[in-house]
């Protein structure tokens, strides 16, 4: 009996371990069926937990390396689905090839251990969530695609992104932001598309065609907060900076300029909005300064006369990414990678911080 109990607790482990979640299933079913369900799940609780609980503390110590220089934190203007592909007249093509050229750049000089994500289209309601894949034994997986778009030619909701998330990472970031003074949880839920279409163009276009993870790193994507107010979102970003030199990147995403109510009638005269330039101007100013200088020129954004931030942004989901990356860069100046006005929309990418390699070469 002792010797049955110990072959099953170690099956138990290898397939929790290591095999993947439909194998897991059908192990764990075959097994039931020829020793009983409830020798399984003493196993289980008594055995695998045990392993797990230590698997997962020893991963999160793993992923982190503060031998790799500090990384620079990265915003994109994400737009919609089309931004995936080049050519289409509603994409942007020089957004595309910034945020191409950026991914690869991480992929193939930052070679970050992990990647830490706050998209605009995910706000917790009075606490910042930290998602982890949906049906996990403790464990890690694949993110789920969440096609949170409407409207769109039947191809787009076809897409595939392939990354897997970290429930150790999750873990960890959670701590941090309560010792920042945030409430915070972990969520089961996949990645937004203003996660997975900017990072299909950073990383799908830059993998080769035998892998099958764009994203070859855990990716853990973290709200936002609804709310308007910028010292809680720069509170996020302090919290999020340790990651810059644990070997982890991080990257928010949203819009420079993002005004949809005004979408439909810049597209029918072919003009962009009077407003969409002189905001994105306004914003690569404040972002190129460091510290309190540039958090008081954000707020200073607010009580503009001209009520020019509320004219980008109606609403400031999509700007708020750009608080939480000053944050995580905090005397750090922003440096414009790319930006244009298209109708209502604008499509600032920066750069916080510079990339210095372990040669002392910058980047």
């Amino acid at each position: 009996m002792l010797v049955r109990s110990f072959l099953v607790s170690i099956i138990v482990i290898i397939v929790a371990l290591f095999a993947s979640k439909s194998f897991h299933h059908k192990v764990l079913a075959g097994l039931s069926s020829l020793l009983g369900r409830s020798a399984i799940n003493n196993s289980l609780n008594s055995t695998t937990s045990s392993i797990l609980s230590d698997s997962m503390t020893s991963s999160s110590v793993n992923l982190f390396n503060s031998d790799k220089p500090k990384t620079p934190v990265y915003f994109f203007s994400h737009g919609g689905p089309t931004f995936m592909y080049p050519d289409d007249p509603f994409g942007e093509a020089g957004a595309y090839k910034a945020v191409s050229k950026v991914g690869k750049f991480i992929k193939k000089q930052l070679k970050p251990n992990f990647i830490i994500v706050v998209s605009a289209h995910w706000e917790g309601q009075g606490q910042i969530e930290i998602g982890v894949p949906k049906d996990t034994l403790g464990g890690d997986d694949e993110n789920e695609l969440i096609y949170d778009f409407y409207g769109f030619p039947s191809h787009m909701y076809k897409e595939q992104f392939h990354s897997r998330g970290s429930v150790s990472l999750a873990k960890d970031i959670k701590k941090s932001l309560q010792e920042e003074g945030l409430d915070a949880k972990l969520t089961p839920r996949g990645i937004d598309h203003g996660v997975w279409v900017p990072f299909k163009v950073a990383f799908s276009t830059n993998k080769a065609s035998d892998e099958h993870w764009d994203v070859d790193v855990p990716l853990v994507q973290v709200s936002l907060l609804h709310s308007d107010d910028f010292k809680v979102h720069r509170k996020l970003g302090h919290a999020l900076a340790k990651y810059r030199e644990l070997g982890g990147v991080v990257i928010c995403s949203g819009m420079s300029v993002h005004n949809l109510r005004d979408l439909g009638v810049a597209a029918s005269t072919g003009r962009t909005m009077p407003y969409v330039t002189p905001f994105n101007k306004l914003l690569t100013d404040a972002v190129s300064k460091s510290g309190d200088d540039r958090f008081a020129s954000l707020e200073d954004l607010k009580s503009d006369s001209k009520q020019l931030l509320y004219k980008a942004h109606p609403s400031l989901e999509h700007f708020m990414p750009i608080v939480v990356a000053s944050g995580a860069a905090e005397n750090e100046p922003a440096k414009e990678i790319y930006n244009s006005a298209m109708l209502s929309l604008g499509w600032g990418v920066y750069q916080f911080g510079d990339y210095v390699s372990n040669d002392k070469e910058k980047i």
